[in-house]
């Protein structure tokens, strides 16, 4: 994998994980199935309020519908998904675990990987279904150089989160390190077919199939 194509991947990684809106702050509350009934509206403001109601009010199992909004017509709804869908997948009700989670995301912002791994394990030991614990902590294995661990959470992670794109490029980005093609355009092509606005992984896989296709002649 050329030194450009890996650039690019880690642009996209780095997009994926910077700030996102959290559940709680979008909308206010609203009644679950109406909101869901909202995403089918012809009319895009109404999808998109539905979506603003559902990163307050949804559940981890409507996370399917409003992925579905990530191919919508309308840009801002497609946006808007994208980021109400990773709010859900950080809600956190375990109010110390919550605040332990904060400590790692901070502790990773700013290098400390040890520190972050240290408050990750509480957060993984209180709340072991919590996928995006085991995310993070693959990100900060992954920042100390600790290869397989971080692969070891970023599966546990896709176990717990079979949707998580994010997630997925991470796996991708350690098999193009191991220089396993296959692996990684595997991953990336999964990600891309669930969010078909990852724009910035297209070279990359292109990249990855011509490498394929020239270990078959």
């Amino acid at each position: 994998m050329s030194h450009y194509f890996r650039s690019l991947l880690i642009i996209g990684l780095f997009l994926f994980s910077s700030p996102v809106v959290l559940a709680e702050d979008w909308g206010s509350r609203s009644d679950r199935e109406q909101a869901l009934e909202q995403l089918k509206d012809f009319d895009a403001s109404v999808r998109r309020s539905a979506l603003a109601l559902l990163a307050d009010t949804g559940m981890i199992d409507d996370v399917p519908h409003m992925l579905r909004l990530l191919r919508d017509d309308d840009s801002a709804v497609r946006s808007m998904a994208d980021q109400a869908i990773t709010g859900l997948w950080l809600r956190l009700d375990n109010l110390s675990a919550k605040r332990l989670f904060v400590k790692a995301t901070l502790a990773l912002q700013n290098g400390n990987n040890k520190e972050a791994i240290g408050f990750l394990d509480s957060v993984i030991e209180a709340e072991p279904s919590f996928s995006e614990a085991w995310n993070k902590r693959g990100d900060a294995w992954l920042n100390a150089g600790d290869i397989d661990h971080a692969l070891a959470d970023y599966e546990v992670a896709l176990q717990l989160n079979p949707y998580h794109y994010g997630v997925m490029q991470s796996c991708a980005s350690i098999w193009m390190e191991r220089s396993n093609a296959r692996n990684a355009y595997n991953y990336l092509s999964q990600a891309m077919a669930i969010n078909p606005n990852l724009d910035y992984l297209i070279p990359v896989i292109v990249d990855l199939e011509a490498r394929l296709e020239n270990d078959r002649i």
